[in-house]
C-alpha cells in the first residue's frame, strides 16, 4: 500500500505542475511532459482503433450468426437508414447553402441551381463545412456577378434630381402644392 500512496502522490504532483495551455502543443510541460503527453495520445489513438476494430468484428460475428431471413431484415433496415440519412443530409446541405447565400445573392435559390450540392458533405454530427460553402458562393458571384447583390444600381446623374418632389409624384402635384404655399 505504501507504493500506491507514493504513486498517487507523484500523479497528483505532476497534474498540479502541469501548465498545459490546452492548445495541444504541450505548453510549459518540458521535454519529459511533452513526451508523456505524446505517448498518451498515441495510446488513446491505438485504443480507439482497437475498439473500432472490435466493434467491426462483433458486427461481422453477429451477421454470421444470423439466419437468411434475419440477414435480409438487417440489410433492409440498413438500406432504409441509408436512404433516410441521405435525404436528411441533402436537406441539411440545401438549408446551409440557402442560409449562406442570403445577402450575397439577389435570389439565394440561385445557389441551389448553380452549385453542385454533392460537393458538400455532412458530418456524423450534422455539421457542414461552412467555409467550403462560403468559398463556393464567392466563386459563383465572381463567375456570374449579375447573381450577386452588388451595388443597388447606378447613382444619380450629375445635374439631375436625385429625388421626387416632396409633395407629389408628378409636376402637377408639385405645382398645386407650390400654389397652396403661396
Amino acid at each position: 500500500m505504501g507504493d500506491t500512496t507514493d504513486t498517487d502522490t507523484t500523479e497528483t504532483d505532476t497534474t498540479e505542475t502541469d501548465t498545459d495551455t490546452g492548445d495541444g502543443t504541450g505548453g510549459d510541460l518540458g521535454d519529459a511532459g511533452k513526451k508523456a503527453l505524446a505517448a498518451e495520445r498515441e495510446a488513446r489513438k491505438a485504443a480507439e482503433k482497437a475498439a473500432k476494430d472490435a466493434a467491426a468484428e462483433l458486427e461481422e460475428l453477429r451477421k454470421a450468426a444470423m439466419s437468411d431471413s434475419e440477414k435480409a431484415v438487417a440489410e433492409a433496415r440498413e438500406a432504409g437508414r441509408s436512404e433516410a440519412l441521405a435525404a436528411a443530409n441533402a436537406r441539411i446541405v440545401r438549408a446551409e447553402v440557402l442560409a449562406h447565400a442570403t445577402g450575397v445573392l439577389k435570389d439565394p435559390a440561385d445557389a441551389i441551381g448553380f452549385l453542385d450540392l454533392d460537393q458538400f458533405t455532412v458530418t456524423d454530427s450534422g455539421d457542414v463545412d461552412a467555409e467550403a460553402i462560403k468559398s463556393a458562393i464567392d466563386s459563383l458571384v465572381k463567375a456570374k456577378p449579375y447573381l450577386g447583390t452588388g451595388p443597388a444600381g447606378p447613382g444619380p446623374l450629375p445635374g439631375g434630381s436625385a429625388t421626387e418632389p416632396a409633395t407629389g409624384s408628378n409636376p402637377n402635384d408639385w405645382l398645386r402644392s407650390a400654389l397652396r404655399r403661396g
